[in-house]
């Protein structure tokens, strides 16, 4: 527990040598009571309940600001409302369109790639495999959209890898 809080003056160094205009460390000055006062309990308490308050106003200066840009937005994305150019919107429709980097297709099979690269090619792994899928899915959902679920293209991905993981395993 805190018994007694100094401040401490920079101007002054050890020794009692003096720096620039500062006055040497033995010479009474009107913040030597306040520099050598101990803080009790109820006073500790009460500087931080305004430090808290002073923090918690700033968060909601800061909400208020981003609240403010927010108006001026076109998509919500984990409840953030944000501001997408059209340019950015085609990329990203072409990302996840048949072919794309983010494609159904394209992350099912880098998905399954890793799945047999990580097995070494033995089935034995496949249900193990099988329910880390399961269980990252899970868990992006709980994640996304404040547990709400993942967009059906996820859905539809997590679909594929499953069918992927049938076919692995009737080979």
């Amino acid at each position: 527990m805190i018994n007694e809080i100094n401040s401490v003056n920079p101007s002054i160094v050890p020794n009692n040598k003096v720096t620039g205009n500062s006055k040497p460390k033995d010479i009474d000055n009107s913040n030597s009571v306040k520099n050598n006062k101990k803080y009790d309990s109820i006073e500790i308490n009460k500087l931080i309940e305004d430090n808290e308050r002073r923090i918690n106003d700033f968060k909601e200066m800061i909400r208020k600001m981003i609240a403010k840009q927010g108006e001026k937005s076109n998509l919500t994305l984990f409840g953030q409302k944000l501001n997408v150019s059209v340019e950015d919107s085609q990329k990203a429709t072409a990302a996840i369109a048949e072919g794309g980097e983010y494609s159904v297709d394209a992350v099912a099979t880098r998905i399954m790639d890793m799945a047999k690269a990580l097995s070494g090619g033995d089935k034995s792994k496949i249900s193990l495999l099988r329910d880390a899928v399961k269980r990252g899915f899970e868990a992006a959902g709980l994640e996304f959209n404040d547990g709400a679920g993942l967009p059906d293209i996820c859905n539809q991905t997590y679909d594929e890898i499953m069918k992927r993981f049938d076919e692995w395993e009737k080979e």
